[in-house]
């Protein structure tokens, strides 16, 4: 049975998540920032593991929020919990009255947030050195 959770600060076991997959399996250097002190986070578990996480944090005076540092370990893919996430946190986003979330994709995963309702804006981007996109869906 999955669960999730929020947190207001960045739990232990969302920093293992992330750095096990975005600095050790996709070699970025910049993992953890200031957003993380002020961002919300979510955590999904899977028989009381911590597999899959994700943060959200707030723009335009509560009415968008920018979704991101989406991950779930290698072992748990493919189990659509990366999906089940997601929507959890545009639930929470429209409880708070957002109207709008807005990602930072990579584009090798457009195809995972287009099947979440997410467009494309605007042209792509190197982020270190992956290509991003910025996409947006309304609530």
């Amino acid at each position: 049975m999955n669960e999730i959770r929020f947190f207001d600060k960045l739990p232990e076991e969302a920093k293992h998540i992330r750095i096990t997959v975005f600095v050790n399996e996709q070699g970025f250097s910049n993992e953890l920032d200031e957003i993380d002190n002020t961002a919300i986070h979510a955590l999904l578990f899977k028989d009381g593991q911590a597999v899959a996480t994700a943060r959200m944090y707030t723009k335009d005076n509560g009415k968008s929020f920018f979704l991101g540092r989406i991950a779930v370990l290698k072992e748990f893919r493919g189990l659509d919990l990366g999906t089940e996430i997601v929507k959890a946190m545009f639930e929470k986003a429209k409880s708070l009255g957002a109207e709008k979330c807005e990602i930072s994709a990579q584009c090798r995963a457009m195809e995972f947030y287009k099947k979440l309702g997410f467009k494309e804006d605007g042209e792509a981007y190197l982020d270190e050195y992956c290509p991003h996109i910025h996409m947006e869906k309304s609530l």
